[in-house]
C-alpha cells in the first residue's frame, strides 16, 4: 500500500507538476444549505472549507505548474430544496465560471438533483455529506456520464449497518434484552429519511425482527403525539428516529418521555448536533445514536482539531470535523493531479489513500464512494450517559461500556 499522506501534506505538500493554468486562483463553487431546517449543518459546513481555503491560502495557496493559485470559494444557498440547488449550480457553473464545484454540501435530495445538471457542464463535481446510496446507484448504473462525480461521505447503508450491528451486537452481548423483538421507525419524509429507513428494516427483518410502526413525517415536523400514541399501543422494543431537522429530534425525544413509551431509541444523525442536547436536556439520557463523527472530549485527534478550529472562534461539531476533512482530501487531490482537469482530478481521487482527523479516504472506484470499517472511515454509534455521548460500538472505537 503506497504511504498514506498526512493532513500537514494535505495542506502545506510540495510542489506538483502541472498543466498551465490561465489563472492565479482555482475558483471552487459551493452550493449547500444555508438557510432552512439544516442551515446549521451548511453553516458549518461553509465554516470548515473556509478554514481549510484560509490555511491553503495563507501559505501561498496550491502549486501547479511552478505558480500558486489562491483558492476562492463561492457559495450558494440551496435551502436543502432540490430546485434552488439546481439553480445555484447553474449560476456557479455559468456566471461564476467556477473551476470545479462541491454540491451539496449536505442534502442528498439537491445532490441527486443537480448531478444531470452539472454532469452537462463537463466539470469536476464533489458532493459533502450527502450519504444516499442513489447518488452512487447513479455513478455505477452511468460510469460515463458521471466519470467527474465523486462522494466524500458513504452510503445510507452506513448508518443502517451500524444501528443494526450495535442492536444485535449488544444483544448478543447480553447488554440489551429486546423482549419480543419488535422495532419501530419515525423517519423524515425525504430521501435521506426513506434510504436509510428501508436499508435498516430488511436486515431487522432477517435476524427475526417484527416491524410494528412506520411513520414518515415531513421535513421539520415537530408534533409526534398521533405517531406515539400508535407505536405506545405496539410496544415496540426498538425506535429508530431518523432526520436531518434537529427540531424534529427534540421534539420526538421529548414528546417519547412525556408519553412515558418504554423502548430504546436509536437516533440517526441528528444527535450530533450540539444544540440537539442543548434543547432537549435530560430527555435524551441512554439512547443511542449515529454517527458519532466528532468527540473531542474522549479522541485525541478529535480533541486536536477541535482545539485547532477553536483558535480562530469556530466551536467544533461533527459538522466542522466531516467539512474539515472532505476539503482537506479534495485539496490533497487537486495537488496530486497538479491540475483541475476534470479527468485528472478524477484519477487522483480513484487513488486517494488520506489520513485526517475522522479517519482514512479510500475509495470504491465503482460508485466512488469512500470505504468505511475500523481501517477507513469509523461509523461508531454512541450511548448518552449522564448527558454525555460516549461511544460504546463497534468495540474497536468504545470509550464506555453500554448502559
Amino acid at each position: 500500500m503506497k504511504q498514506t499522506r498526512t493532513i500537514l501534506a494535505a495542506l502545506l505538500g510540495a510542489t506538483l507538476l502541472a498543466t498551465p493554468s490561465l489563472a492565479d486562483e482555482i475558483k471552487i463553487g459551493v452550493v449547500g444549505p444555508l438557510t432552512g431546517p439544516a442551515a446549521t449543518s451548511g453553516i458549518a459546513m461553509r465554516e470548515a472549507y473556509q478554514f481549510v481555503a484560509d490555511q491553503v491560502n495563507a501559505e501561498g495557496g496550491v502549486e501547479m505548474n511552478g505558480e500558486k493559485h489562491t483558492l476562492n470559494l463561492i457559495f450558494e444557498d440551496s435551502a436543502s430544496r432540490p430546485e434552488m440547488g439546481v439553480s445555484a449550480a447553474q449560476k456557479l457553473l455559468t456566471r461564476d465560471n467556477v473551476d470545479l464545484m462541491i454540491g451539496d454540501t449536505f442534502a442528498s435530495s439537491v445532490t441527486i438533483a443537480l448531478m444531470d445538471v452539472a454532469a452537462s457542464y463537463g466539470k469536476f463535481v464533489m458532493s459533502g455529506q450527502p450519504v444516499s446510496s442513489e447518488i452512487a446507484r447513479k455513478v455505477e448504473s452511468n460510469p460515463e456520464q458521471f466519470a467527474n462525480f465523486w462522494k466524500s461521505s458513504w452510503n445510507s447503508d452506513a448508518y443502517a449497518q451500524a444501528v443494526f450491528e450495535a442492536v444485535e451486537g449488544l444483544t448478543e452481548a447480553g447488554k440489551f434484552s429486546p423482549g419480543d423483538k419488535k422495532i419501530a421507525f419515525v423517519f423524515e419524509d425525504t430521501d435521506y429519511g426513506k434510504s436509510n429507513t428501508e436499508y435498516a428494516l430488511p436486515l431487522f427483518k432477517d435476524a427475526g425482527w417484527t416491524e410494528t410502526g412506520h411513520e414518515a413525517v415531513p421535513l421539520g415536523h415537530s408534533d409526534f403525539y398521533p405517531q406515539l400514541s400508535k407505536l405506545r399501543g405496539n410496544a415496540p422494543d426498538v425506535l429508530v428516529s431518523i432526520f436531518t431537522s434537529v427540531n424534529s429530534g427534540i421534539a420526538l425525544t421529548k414528546q417519547i418521555k412525556e408519553t412515558g413509551l418504554e423502548t430504546l431509541h436509536v437516533a440517526i444523525y441528528y444527535p450530533l448536533r450540539p444544540e440537539f442536547h442543548e434543547g432537549v436536556g435530560a430527555d435524551s439520557e441512554n439512547m443511542l445514536w449515529t454517527p458519532m463523527l466528532f468527540d473531542p472530549v474522549n479522541n485525541e485527534k478529535h480533541k486536536a482539531l477541535y482545539e485547532m478550529l477553536g483558535a480562530k472562534g469556530i466551536t467544533g461539531t461533527g459538522d466542522h470535523a466531516q467539512g474539515y476533512c472532505q476539503f482537506a482530501m479534495l485539496v490533497d487531490n487537486i495537488k496530486r493531479a497538479g491540475t483541475v482537469e476534470p479527468a485528472k482530478l478524477s484519477e487522483a481521487f480513484a487513488t486517494t489513500d488520506f489520513d485526517c482527523y475522522t479517519g482514512r479516504f479510500v475509495y470504491d472506484t465503482a460508485n466512488h464512494t469512500p470505504k468505511i470499517g475500523a481501517e477507513f472511515l469509523p461509523v461508531a454509534v454512541a450511548q448518552v450517559q449522564d448527558g454525555v455521548s460516549k461511544a460504546v460500538w463497534p468495540e474497536t472505537s468504545a470509550t464506555a461500556e453500554f448502559k
